[in-house]
């Protein structure tokens, strides 16, 4: 009872701060979609269905009722990186730590904790992210990347949290907590960014006679509900991350959103728009010197060669390690460049150690799961008739395959170099445990998805 009475409390002094920052229209129960509290599969093999309600077996009907492929894949993608990471990394770990097993069996441990915590939050209602526990976890993530800030150097940057033995990146937090917030405000809003309002009829007349006067009128007018709602819940989070400074993750975080406002509706004149800024703001950060090392690799990526032993080191040796890989690559253990070549081959740069081992073959193959994955988070997400789950499965997909994509793209040398990790395969317990409980949460959402397949 007195649980009962002090969770009533919090939640009411909770609702009364948030009132108090504006956010009562998105808790008003005008607005509120209704979700109900208890689901059942929607869709699964009859026999094995009515066989688990007799038996009344809990664990199959509620804790395993989502969707069969993407945990497939998702298990795949954990086991086929750990393989990959244990060759990867075993060189490194024996000149850094005098154990060649050290950063594998951290990643082991790691793992194994994210899928059961995946498992546990996949039991959770997706509904219990919206709203107020969503900006609960917006203001947590705020004062852990000021206090990653304030922590010592660390590799020239301020990224972890250092607790004793442990440490975490903040940044990962963030990725999760910019998701939920954008989804919570497109589920309550969405009809207000995708229409253009007017003062009076006047004003919508006036707008009415020309192009230019309709999109410069829009413009100003669905900046308040289409733009500006983003913006002041993302801007903190990107100023932060972009002084401690973590430019890839800034970017990452960017794209996320961009992505959702996109397809929930934001007009495109709006939205290329605001690209247009992104990209200029961009542009001044590397080359006004905000994030320091911005223009150095920018200038090295133009010409990684002209520097090969210096800023360009990096980036020849991956290059080296891909071209030496051939098609079906030099064998499993047998890569030369992870043998201190390449700086730290089991983070960002290890994908140019999959391709030196099993060749462009084995590349495209792991490639194909990650394609694989985002086809059907997008499939899972996009058919969910709740919007906000909607929106959240699109950000986690999105999170995942921009993530994919910039790191091929970075090890290949096709962008600058930004330190942006390989999902599943780089080394990292934050990581990793944040992307497991971010498919918990994408696999409670496949639970009520129409294409869900048990």
């Amino acid at each position: 009872m007195g649980e009962k009475t002090f969770r009533d409390k919090f939640n009411a002094f909770l609702t009364k701060v948030l009132d108090k920052l504006g956010f009562d229209t998105h808790f008003s129960s005008e607005k509120r979609e209704k979700v109900p509290v208890k689901q059942l599969p929607a869709r699964a093999w009859e026999g094995v269905k009515n066989a688990a309600y007799d038996s009344k077996s809990v664990f199959f009907n509620k804790t395993l009722a989502f969707d069969k492929p993407l945990f497939v894949i998702v298990i795949v993608l954990v086991v086929v990186g750990l393989v990959m990471m244990s060759s990867a990394s075993y060189a490194y770990s024996y000149v850094h730590y005098d154990n060649s097993m050290h950063i594998i069996n951290k990643q082991v441990v790691a793992s194994i904790a994210g899928i059961v915590a995946m498992l546990l939050i996949s039991t959770v209602h997706p509904s219990f992210f919206r709203g107020k526990w969503s900006y609960v976890l917006w203001g947590l993530s705020l004062i852990l990347l000021v206090v990653a800030r304030l922590m010592p150097e660390k590799n020239g940057v301020h990224r972890w949290i250092e607790l004793g033995p442990l440490s975490f990146q903040p940044s990962e937090i963030a990725k999760f907590t910019a998701i939920l917030v954008c989804a919570t405000y497109i589920s309550y809003h969405y009809k207000e960014m995708n229409v253009t309002t007017y003062k009076n009829h006047a004003a919508k007349q006036k707008a009415a006679k020309s192009k230019r006067s309709k999109y410069f009128y829009g413009l100003g007018r669905n900046f308040q509900t289409a733009v500006w709602p983003f913006i002041w819940r993302i801007g903190p989070i990107l100023g932060l991350l972009l002084i401690e400074p973590h430019l890839s993750c800034t970017i990452i975080v960017m794209l996320i959103v961009g992505t959702q406002m996109l397809l929930a509706g934001t007009r495109k004149e709006y939205f290329l728009s605001l690209l247009a800024l992104a990209a200029i703001a961009l542009y001044l950060i590397v080359f006004l010197g905000v994030v320091s090392y911005g223009r150095t690799r920018f200038e090295t990526w133009l010409d990684p060669f002209a520097d090969a032993k210096g800023n360009g080191w990096q980036n020849v040796q991956s290059l080296y390690a891909i071209s030496s890989g051939g098609i079906f690559g030099a064998g499993y253990g047998n890569s030369r460049q992870k043998y201190m070549y390449i700086a730290e081959p089991q983070n960002d740069f290890i994908f140019s150690v999959i391709c030196e081992e099993v060749g462009l073959v084995g590349a495209i193959v792991i490639i194909l799961i990650f394609v694989a994955f985002v086809w059907r988070g997008f499939s899972l997400s996009v058919a969910n008739p709740n919007r906000f789950q909607k929106f959240v499965g699109i950000g986690i997909t999105s999170q995942i395959g921009y993530q994919m994509m910039l790191n091929v793209a970075v090890v290949t040398n096709m962008v600058p170099n930004t330190g942006i990790s390989l999902p599943f395969f780089s080394s990292g317990g934050t990581s990793i445990l944040m992307l497991l409980a971010e498919i918990g949460v994408l696999l409670a959402i496949s639970r009520e998805s129409p294409n869900k397949i048990m």
